[in-house]
């Protein structure tokens, strides 16, 4: 059982960062300029370039078009962040983080039609259970006519679209470049993003100078902290995966909107002045229905 406890850590150390994200987000970041905490992310890539080059100096070994791939594919790393952050802004944690179970379905889908892959009977059926999923989460029935949360939806959907790319380049290059060099180039995108964010993006610029003479150190401590909750994360996934077969790994981490919804109920109950979300019967319910699709849908994929 030791694998399963490894393969847990993930799935509740991501969702715990997808609510340090909203806190992040409702706190300090406000009047549609959410996307200037992507420039926080960029900041802490840019730290983080010397001290990989310290350690790899191979780095500068890459091919050059290897190097401009990756730094262009770093740009959709820092890209779907944003498209994430924004949807954060127009929601709660456990409507949005749900939506990136749609990752694996764009995988598949790139697949098809780029690597010729055939898509098997089970994978449709599981595509479809996330698709009903995240249409009973994205159901606004807060108003007397049900509608749709079109601007969430296209936003995780764009989010999860430019992960999925980014993800399927990062680990076809990483296996001609090596994993180090790949992420040291990345990373290099994610800064050159960042930088032509602050200097062309007037209200990402004033909101990032602003948040960072106010609340620096909160900001930054839990920017941190996310990045470490994160990181722990995924060493834990990939240790798992040499204890146990990856589709059983990655079944459990498909649990991960389960830990969100748990999550948000206990900040709500526990501790509102963090984070807070709607438990009223009728949305527990939806988030419960959806939710469950979904992670039925992941299992079927893993």
């Amino acid at each position: 059982m030791q694998w399963f406890l490894f393969s847990l850590i993930n799935p509740v150390l991501h969702a715990a960062a997808n609510h340090i994200d909203k806190h992040l987000i409702s706190k300090y970041f406000k009047s549609g300029s959410v996307g200037a905490l992507a420039i926080f992310t960029a900041f802490f890539a840019f730290l983080a370039l010397p001290v990989i080059w310290l350690i790899h100096p191979a780095v500068n070994s890459v091919s050059f078009s290897h190097a401009i791939i990756l730094v262009l594919n770093g740009t959709l790393a820092l890209g779907y962040v944003i498209f994430y952050f924004y949807a954060l802004e127009r929601d709660e944690a456990s409507i949005v983080a749900p939506f990136f179970e749609m990752i694996p379905v764009f995988t598949f889908i790139l697949g098809y039609f780029i690597l010729g892959e055939v898509l098997q009977t089970k994978q449709i059926i599981a595509t479809l259970f996330i698709i009903i999923g995240s249409v009973a989460l994205s159901l606004d029935f807060s108003s007397t006519k049900m509608r749709v949360k079109k601007a969430v939806v296209l936003l995780m959907v764009a989010s999860s679209l430019f992960l999925a790319v980014n993800t399927v380049i990062f680990k076809f290059i990483a296996l001609n470049e090596g994993f180090t060099t790949s992420l040291f180039w990345g990373m290099l995108g994610q800064v050159i993003l960042g930088i032509f964010l602050f200097v062309f993006v007037s209200s990402y610029r004033k909101q990032f100078i602003q948040v960072t003479r106010e609340n620096a150190p909160s900001v930054l401590g839990l920017n941190l902290l996310n990045g470490v909750i994160v990181l722990i994360g995924d060493v834990a996934l990939n240790f798992a995966t040499l204890l146990a077969p990856v589709t059983l790994v990655f079944a459990v981490s498909s649990f991960q909107p389960f830990f969100v919804l748990v999550f948000g109920i206990a900040l709500t109950v526990f501790f509102p002045s963090f984070g807070k979300e709607s438990i009223e019967k009728k949305a527990l319910l939806q988030k419960i229905a959806g939710i469950g699709v979904i992670i039925i849908g992941s299992l079927l994929l893993s």
